[in-house]
């Protein structure tokens, strides 16, 4: 026989996938972090030429190593700058998908990521030993966000149209 004096649970869809709190900072820290690198990706290849001229007359340009260093970044190819800013693009568009707590939004962000410290290392010229500081900030960032991983849903073919 069955107990009706027990006290019937309902399940609140919107409990189940609510955002944590710490999974919303490091979507911040992506929205800033990417933000900037699409901005200075866009305008590196405009405002470059006019920094080397500036460090070329200040008194930075005893550092060693800061002019040559500027000399190859500007003559990096203009297309490699561009191609990094869309990665950064859609790295951001993956943040925002994770906001909305969706798996695609992980895979997004992680091979943008990926594609983005691979073209920072092999491509632009300007880099010439391994940036071991952005890939340990990189793999720090896609660590975290496998935490949630398993909170993320599915996109659902309605939400798509």
């Amino acid at each position: 026989m069955e107990n009706y004096n027990e006290p019937i649970l309902y399940e609140n869809p919107y409990e189940k996938n609510k955002r944590p709190g710490f999974l919303t900072f490091l979507c911040v820290l992506t929205f800033i972090g990417s933000g900037f690198a699409l901005l200075s990706n866009m305008l590196m290849p405009v405002f470059a030429p006019m920094l080397l001229e500036f460090l070329r007359g200040s008194s930075a340009a005893s550092v060693p190593g800061a002019l040559e260093s500027y000399e190859k970044l500007v003559a990096t190819p203009i297309w490699q700058f561009y191609i990094s800013a869309l990665f950064c693009a859609t790295s951001l568009l993956g943040a925002i998908y994770m906001l909305k707590m969706k798996k695609i939004g992980f895979h997004i962000y992680v091979i943008s990521q990926l594609i983005i410290f691979a073209i920072g290392q092999f491509l632009i010229s300007s880099i010439s030993t391994p940036n071991y500081f952005g890939l340990f900030i990189t793999l720090l960032f896609i660590g975290l966000y496998t935490i949630y991983y398993k909170k993320f849903t599915n996109m659902d073919t309605e939400e798509l149209n």
